[in-house]
């Protein structure tokens, strides 16, 4: 697996070609300004990379880190929690930032490879470093902030326990690489050093070719990952995949692994905070010495446990810990009305469609029906050898209007439903494949309408939002899955035909 040393290696690496490359040519005398621009300058350049290729992904990070702040501003008790009603207002256009952030950071990494416009450049590297180092150092100081607790309420802070941060990753480089808030930010303060060199050297760094070919090359590389960012955000799925539920994943194995290494977690410290002093201690003693703990931190003086300091998941193979990292996998879980169907999907023999709709699109309404009102009457005996009875007639029907909730999808999206996905939904049924649709738990309470509106003739399940955004970039998108694995998946603009579909998957 790709880890953050290798990529720095790989980025000096190519540093050091380009730079003696750029010596050779003539194009520079200071060998450690240009190395700099060329380290920092593809470093940019790959980030931003692998992020167009999902940048989706990054726009879920960035409202991660928008429901951070939200929650950070509510909790203030003087002006600046006016501010939190921003964010999730933000939210609604996190694509466009996400799309915004990944073009600045490639044409950034351009522009210091070719040393476009020197000074300019020097200062949003450090603007853009700055506000990088502001997110991570936010989210790794989240660390030594209890959950119960806000940002601001410093004399609350206790020791560092990983679980508190409210963002999980950075995103920095996307799905490619998971770093760690703590990494991630001692990432950015590095970076920072050469960022400060650019800003009082920048008249010392290289340049290549001519204004107007650096104008050109700038230009093309960021009107390129622009339509790049576009098609991979509204047109197709990632062109590379680096998510858990990628083509070929066996979902059924890998949550069985990482639930056997969740298992295997095991406790090897604590946070214990003294309810009569306020103190706040880390104590790395392992569960098999619990005892040990209780005498040196007793209850009787006011010592309780805040939270458990615990290994990172694990395997036992060949006598040796190999750690798992845990997935959005291991929150793959679906439920029915009835009841969790999740080992019930995973463990299907066969084909199965799955119809994700992590949101539907339209709207919750009324509408007014007629409908036959019938008054009874109950005038007439019916007499029996040994009964009497009152025999109810019909004395008059009369119309009425009555309102009745129902759902109305935009156009487009009811279409997609009515043209295209429900004649593949039936011919999949016909062929003997399990079918359903997964829709989030937010919207349980109006699917049954939306079903009945578009005429889909198959069961809806309900999963986690941030679950079937991960599973797949579409909505609506069709994953089909054969035994518990990944083998098939479609953007809703590229769905297939009929005879596609159950002639690819037989």
């Amino acid at each position: 697996m790709t880890s953050l040393p290798t990529l720095i290696i790989s980025f000096a690496g190519i540093a050091l070609v380009l730079t003696a490359l750029t010596r050779w040519a003539k194009k520079t005398d200071n060998l450690l300004l240009t190395f700099l621009q060329y380290f920092c300058g593809v470093w940019f350049f790959f980030s931003g990379a692998v992020k167009a290729i999902d940048p989706i992904g990054t726009a879920y990070k960035m409202e991660d880190y928008f429901v951070a702040f939200e929650n950070t501003f509510s909790g203030l008790q003087n002006v600046f929690a006016g501010l939190a009603p921003m964010f999730p207002a933000l939210t609604k256009y996190s694509a466009g930032f996400s799309i915004f952030m990944i073009v600045l950071e490639i044409a950034l990494g351009v522009m210091l490879i070719l040393g476009y416009t020197r000074r300019f450049t020097a200062w949003l590297f450090f603007i853009i470093l700055l506000f990088f180092t502001f997110l991570t150092g936010f989210t790794y100081l989240t660390g030594f902030v209890p959950a119960e607790a806000n940002f601001f309420d410093f004399a609350k802070w206790g020791p560092y326990v990983k679980t508190q941060m409210r963002v999980t990753d950075c995103g920095c480089f996307g799905d490619f690489i998971k770093l760690d808030p703590k990494v991630s930010f001692f990432k950015d303060v590095f970076l920072l050093a050469p960022a400060l060199v650019f800003l009082f050297r920048s008249k010392n760094m290289h340049q290549l070719f001519t204004a107007k070919g650096r104008n050109v090359l700038t230009g093309a590389a960021a009107a390129v990952s622009l339509v790049f960012c576009w098609y991979s955000t509204y047109y197709d799925l990632p062109v590379v995949d680096f998510r858990p539920f990628k083509l070929n994943a066996n979902i059924r194995e890998r949550k069985a692994l990482e639930e056997e290494a969740r298992g295997n977690i095991e406790i090897i410290g604590w946070v214990m905070e003294n309810t009569n002093t306020g103190e706040v201690k880390k104590v790395m003693i392992p569960m098999s010495q619990y005892k040990e703990l209780v005498a040196q931190y007793p209850k009787d003086k006011g010592w309780k446990i805040k939270d458990q300091i615990k290994t990172e998941p694990f395997i036992e193979k060949d006598g040796k810990r190999v750690l798992i990292e845990e997935t959005k996998v291991s929150d793959f879980a679906i439920e029915s009305p009835d009841g969790d169907v999740t080992e019930d999907i995973l463990n299907e023999q066969g084909y199965t469609l799955m119809v994700i709709a992590y949101k539907f699109y339209g709207e919750k309404t009324t509408e007014t029906i007629v409908v036959q009102d019938t008054t009874w009457a109950y005038d007439t005996l019916n007499i029996g050898t040994d009964s009497l009875r009152i025999e109810p007639r019909v004395a008059e029907v009369t119309p009425k209007k009555v309102q009745r909730d129902i759902y109305i999808p935009e156009a487009w999206y009811g279409d997609l439903f009515r043209n295209q996905i429900n004649p593949l939904a039936e011919a999949a049924k016909k062929a003997g494949w399990k079918v359903f649709a997964v829709n989030t738990f937010q919207d349980t309470e109006v699917d049954q309408l939306f079903r009945r509106s578009v005429g889909a003739d198959y069961p809806f399940y309900h999963g986690d939002d941030k679950l079937l955004k991960t599973i797949i970039r579409s909505n609506p998108g069709l994953v089909v899955l054969k035994n518990g694995a990944v083998v098939g998946q479609y953007h809703w603009r590229h769905l297939p035909s009929v005879d596609a579909l159950t002639g690819k998957f037989r």
